[in-house]
């Protein structure tokens, strides 16, 4: 379900963000998930010029070994999440932090719990990912 961008203010609360329903999405690709659940959800809360997306995965580890297609935001509502770039350089990152993961990273994104975030994209780069 996609959220169209209006004149009103959408609030951005983390406590009501970690408890909102989220809807199924399909699975991962193959290969993709190098161990753990290819099980996750996500609802569009904003879609304008950005959007705005709540995701949650199942315990994972994802392998992003093609470019990131996008710049994204990121604030971890539940559980951690560590990236490890192609060098070996981890970065953990947990409830009430920010990160951004930039146009172009590969690695891994690791996610020891089931885990929430929200993420802001560009719309045109979003939809171009979407075709």
């Amino acid at each position: 379900m996609s959220v169209s961008a209006d004149n009103g203010i959408l609030a951005l609360k983390p406590n009501e963000l970690r408890q909102m329903e989220l809807e199924s999405i399909p699975p991962w690709p193959d290969g993709v998930v190098l161990s753990g659940t290819n099980e996750h959800w996500q609802k569009i809360l904003h879609h304008g010029e950005y959007v705005v997306v709540v995701y949650e995965a199942m315990p994972a580890v994802i392998d992003i070994s093609e470019p990131y297609p996008y710049d994204e935001y990121v604030q971890v509502l539940k559980g951690e999440v560590t990236l490890t770039d192609m060098d070996g350089k981890a970065l953990t990152f947990r409830v009430g932090e920010s990160f951004n993961v930039p146009k172009g990273w590969m690695g891994t994104w690791a996610m020891p719990v089931k885990f929430r975030e929200m993420i802001v994209i560009e719309t045109r780069a979003w939809v171009a990912t979407e075709e």
